[in-house]
């Protein structure tokens, strides 16, 4: 039985609550009566066997996928299937794929300024000011004039994180960031989004990368089955978990 979290006093209304989140596709239940919720400037880390729900929750925490019942909430405000709270969600809610999905046909820089402007309104100075202090925030500002084709794995990612980063979110999404990246790039990729978390930023990073986890989670939130079967710190959660499914887990990808 999965136990409700109690936010912290201090900050008495989440960023993110989930509520009996249910989520079908056809006849498999991809989610099942899942409760979450997220304090402000909390780092919640999703992990556990691929298939148990982790990308569909945070993909419906954005409304890339529609959950069939259940409540989601994000800074105040019930996404529903109107328009208007669909679009309020996804301006304050950042999203990091796997696959980078950057534009091919605009350079860098472009590919930072476009939402900004579009969404936001931005003019171009401010929008090309901000765009190049967050390029520089992730490292990859020498690389702005280049197209997403001329860059590595591991850059195209870092951009990826600058360009969901120039909308202010006010919490980033990843959905296993670093899973797409040769070895060698997963680490420059890692060390961004810490620093990011150290920027106190809040997120939920759906990841496989245990050794992140304990570094930047302030709770793991383990699924299995489309359900949340465990969380918690990840000392406690890493050391002694109390299911016997999270120690199997945990047995198999820790060596």
């Amino acid at each position: 039985m999965q136990q409700e979290r109690t936010v912290s006093p201090a900050d008495p209304f989440p960023m993110v609550v989930v509520e009996h989140l249910v989520k079908r596709f056809g006849s498999f239940n991809a989610l099942s009566d899942v409760n979450l919720k997220v304090a402000k400037g909390e780092k919640i880390v999703l992990c556990g066997p691929s298939g148990s729900g982790k990308s569909t929750l945070i993909r419906c925490i954005n409304h890339i996928e529609k959950h069939d019942s259940g409540r989601i909430v994000v800074d105040g405000t019930e996404l529903t299937d109107r328009i208007c709270d669909v679009n309020n969600v996804r301006s304050e809610v950042g999203m990091v794929f796997q696959s980078f999905n950057l534009f091919p046909h605009l350079s860098v820089l472009e590919n930072c300024m476009l939402a900004p402007m579009k969404v936001r309104g931005l003019a171009e100075s401010e929008a090309h000011q901000r765009s190049m202090a967050l390029l520089r925030k992730v490292r990859i500002h020498d690389q702005a004039n280049k197209y997403p084709a001329q860059l590595s794995g591991g850059q195209q990612q870092r951009v990826a994180i600058a360009r969901a980063l120039c909308m202010q979110p006010k919490i980033m999404l990843f959905d296993e960031p670093t899973s797409a990246l040769d070895p060698e790039m997963v680490k420059e990729v890692l060390e961004t989004i810490v620093e990011l978390a150290q920027d106190g930023m809040t997120m939920v990073c759906v990841t496989h990368e245990m050794g992140f986890a304990r570094e930047v989670a302030d709770r793991v939130v383990f699924m299995d089955r489309g359900s949340i079967v465990e969380e918690g710190d990840p000392s406690t959660f890493f050391r002694a978990p109390n299911t016997e499914r999270a120690k199997a887990f945990l047995n198999q990808i820790i060596h």
